[in-house]
């Protein structure tokens, strides 16, 4: 199926009603699922649980899980329904061996404590990027694209696929569907979470990389019968780009699971004055400005040192980096800051909910402002105040909206240090907690599965004509 080409992004897709049983079952590519853990497995995640209801019975094409898995949430899997088919294709063990120095998403991250590289290592760590930037294209799971795609065309086969559905990252997920759409011409949306040439991390990587993912994105936007993305941006991004070349293009938000927020753990309240992240934070992702923020409050008497603490589960400084770290013990807060490292998912909500208030890191980059953080609207389920940095853009104004962000914009310490004091100063009040805000029905998981119900039986119709 050709799909009609149009320059203008689509607004917001609308949801279908419930469709009957049997409207067609759809591939969903995605290397990061189940029981790998994170924030990149809940849009999968949550499109298989609730396409079922829409008449889709879905099957996911992912990978075979390492052993041991870097951040493993197996818990994840009980939110399958019955209806769902998992299938796992191993990545390269030839490949795999021989990048495994290279790869970054093999190796552990760095954590409170860890001692700094020596200056062989940092050498080495040189080397392994420039070997991976120039080999591992478009991205390190590329090692993944010829099996993913066997098992993706048995697939096919075996259980009559009607339509295909990949999601980024990592961008080798569109490079399967790309292979099983001109195998099989079934139509085909692909979904990104993220820019891929328009990534504002894209410009760092060399020259000839940069032209080889242009080419890579180019064959995949021109073949898809649809595209979908996560802001507004992003979809008026590709569509200008490409312009009569690209598919129509459609606006589904990520968003968040009301079902996940029920019965969450809490630690038991105390005094202090407790922020709490998930996430992944690296370089341009930094929260120095919460950090110094801290110290300085502390060391002026402001905020007494035993009353307040911070928490950054997930990944507080990438695989080889230690300047979180570094900055920690510089400003002296080693006894103020804590790195739980991973968590299953329910942990982290837990954590969260018994939070004082939320921290946002943004990127730093220019055009962060374009994107949407997930995590923000986990931040509007669980109605915790917000503090951090944030570019102005989308994910600012949804989080304004609320009435309880206090955001800075990156590297602005003086602003997030005012916003900190009347944090903490309301919690000593007892007035952070604020009545529940309505949340639109665009940002909720099983609005966003009637969405994507929607185009696929669109595209199903158009591919029967």
């Amino acid at each position: 199926m050709a799909g009609n080409r149009d320059s203008k992004p689509n607004p917001e897709s609308p949801p279908c009603a419930p469709a009957g049983e049997d409207a067609g079952s759809v591939l969903i590519i995605s290397y990061l699922f189940p029981p790998t853990g994170g924030g990149g497995v809940q849009r999968a995640l949550k499109m298989v649980q609730h396409l079922p209801r829409f008449g889709w019975t879905p099957h996911v094409l992912t990978v075979e899980p390492k052993d041991p898995a870097l951040t493993s949430d197996p818990g994840l899997l009980h939110d399958l329904p019955g209806e769902a088919r998992v299938h796992r294709a191993p990545e390269s063990p030839f490949l795999q061996k021989a990048f495994s120095r290279a790869r970054s998403s093999t190796r552990p991250a760095s954590k409170l404590g860890d001692p700094a590289p020596s200056g062989l290592r940092t050498h080495l760590r040189k080397a392994m990027k420039t070997l991976r930037d120039a080999y591992l294209v478009p991205d390190e799971q590329v090692i993944w694209l010829k099996r993913a795609t066997a098992e993706g065309m048995r697939i096919i086969r075996e259980h009559n696929i009607d339509a295909l559905f990949s999601t980024s990252g990592p961008n080798t997920n569109h490079l399967v569907g790309l292979n099983l759409k001109k195998k099989t011409g079934i139509p085909w949306v692909a979904d990104f979470r993220d820019p891929w040439v328009g990534n504002m991390h894209f410009s760092d990587l060399p020259e000839r990389r940069r032209l080889r993912e242009k080419r890579m994105e180019q064959r995949v936007v021109t073949s898809a019968d649809h595209l979908t993305c996560v802001t507004r941006a992003f979809c008026e991004a590709f569509a200008s780009r490409y312009l009569s070349e690209s598919p129509p293009v459609s606006l589904i938000y990520n968003g968040f699971d009301a079902s996940d927020y029920e019965d969450l753990s809490k630690a038991e309240p105390d005094d202090t004055f407790t922020l709490a992240y998930a996430g992944i934070l690296y370089p341009g992702r930094s929260p120095e400005s919460l950090l110094r923020a801290t110290s300085q409050l502390i060391d002026e008497g402001r905020i007494p040192r035993r009353e307040v603490r911070l928490i950054f589960a997930g990944i507080f400084d990438y695989p080889d980096n230690y300047h979180n770290q570094q900055l920690v013990e510089d400003l002296n807060l080693k006894d103020v800051v804590s790195t739980p490292g991973h968590l299953p998912h329910t942990d982290a909500l837990s954590l969260m909910a018994s939070a004082s208030a939320l921290m946002l890191v943004g990127d730093s980059a220019p055009g962060a402002g374009d994107y949407i953080p997930g995590k923000i609207y986990e931040y509007l389920a669980l109605g915790k105040p917000i503090i951090g940095t944030q570019h102005r853009g989308e994910a600012q104004e949804i989080l304004e909206s609320t009435g309880r962000a206090y955001l800075a914009a990156p590297g602005d310490v003086a602003t997030v240090r005012t916003h900190l004091l009347q944090l903490y100063e309301d919690h000593k009040k007892g007035s952070l907690h604020l009545s529940p805000t309505e949340i639109p029905d665009r940002y909720h998981r099983g609005y966003q599965a009637g969405q994507l119900a929607h185009l696929l039986n669109l595209l199903s119709a158009q591919d029967d004509l």
